[in-house]
């Protein structure tokens, strides 16, 4: 087996490895030029309180990272559990400003699309940029963020759509996530 080979092979093993990350669902929005731009993703990582910093990983191929890239801010949207939909329609159900049908769109400081029903919205200026690979890390400094009602993440892993179990002290360990399988 060649050094292609290897890098495949290396490439698939991260991404099966990879799955067992849970992670909160999340729409990343931008907008630039009077267009709405918006995709579905799980790499997103506060970096710091002080500023209050999130950074969020995007393919350099993706309409969103051009969006960004341009504007030089994004919003990252925290879905709740019920949002499954949404998030299969920013996933490329949907493709541009049909995916922004669903659901009510708001704006805060930074003109980027802020989802009215999400958990919470944290909307961000881009204070640094790092490429590496296929991706550009977006450090963002948030400006502005909003707080929707109480309610359970919508979390993704193994593949699968999750959500939140609580775990009570005392009691047995359970499975720890309940799977949709959707």
């Amino acid at each position: 087996m060649g050094p292609a080979a290897n890098a495949q092979e290396a490439a698939a093993q991260f991404k099966q490895a990879m799955r067992a990350f849970a992670g909160a669902v999340t729409i990343i929005t931008s907008s630039h030029a009077s267009h709405r731009y918006g995709m579905t993703a799980t790499a997103v990582c506060s970096v710091s309180a002080d500023p209050p910093t999130l950074l969020v990983c995007i393919n350099r191929a993706t309409s969103t990272h051009g969006a960004i890239a341009r504007s030089g801010v994004y919003c990252v949207n925290v879905l709740r559990y019920e949002d499954r939909e949404l998030s299969a329609i920013f996933s490329g159900v949907q493709k541009g400003e049909g995916r922004f049908r669903a659901g009510e769109w708001l704006r805060l400081a930074t003109g980027a699309p802020v989802l009215a029903s999400a958990l919470v919205s944290f909307d961000c200026r881009v204070a640094a940029r790092h490429d590496h690979g296929t991706h550009s890390v977006f450090f963002g400094a948030v400006e502005a963020l909003r707080i929707g009602a109480k309610g359970k993440p919508l979390l993704y892993a193994n593949g699968q759509y999750a959500k939140l179990a609580a775990l009570h002290h005392g009691e047995p360990l359970p499975e720890g996530l309940d799977y949709w399988g959707y």
